[in-house]
């Protein structure tokens, strides 16, 4: 019986570690659309700029496709709270790989790199 717990606990432990680099997976696809970016300079002071255009979008798509208006094409992962955007950006320089740490909320995303958050919000 002891083996049998031992056994169950683990196979708990290695299918719920599996799920949590997808955990967020459903609420971050679909297209994004550039609606400000926020920057903090090294002194502390914040700027946002806002850009509010539909025309600028990353599309997030459910094969793990990755679509910016802006920059190209490529592939995205997700692990826990960061994403991972690998892109081959459409004016012909080579691939590139970029970092965020990002948080959904309703309608709402936010990419942050550093001391730059770039604010999103859902296209319908």
């Amino acid at each position: 019986m002891k083996n049998l717990t031992s056994l169950l606990f683990a196979a708990t432990i290695v299918s719920s570690c599996g799920k949590d680099n997808y955990t967020n997976l459903d609420q971050i696809q679909g297209k994004w659309y550039y609606f400000s970016e926020q920057r903090i300079s090294p002194e502390g002071q914040i700027t946002i700029d806002t850009i509010d255009s539909e025309d600028y979008f990353f599309d997030f798509r459910s094969d793990m496709s990755f679509l910016s208006t802006a920059d190209g094409e490529g592939f995205y992962e997700i692990s826990q709270d960061s994403v991972h955007i690998n892109l081959t950006q459409s004016d012909g320089k080579p691939y590139e790989r970029f970092g965020f740490k990002y948080r959904i909320s309703g309608n709402d995303l936010a990419l942050e790199e550093g001391r730059v958050t770039a604010n999103m919000k859902r296209l319908r």
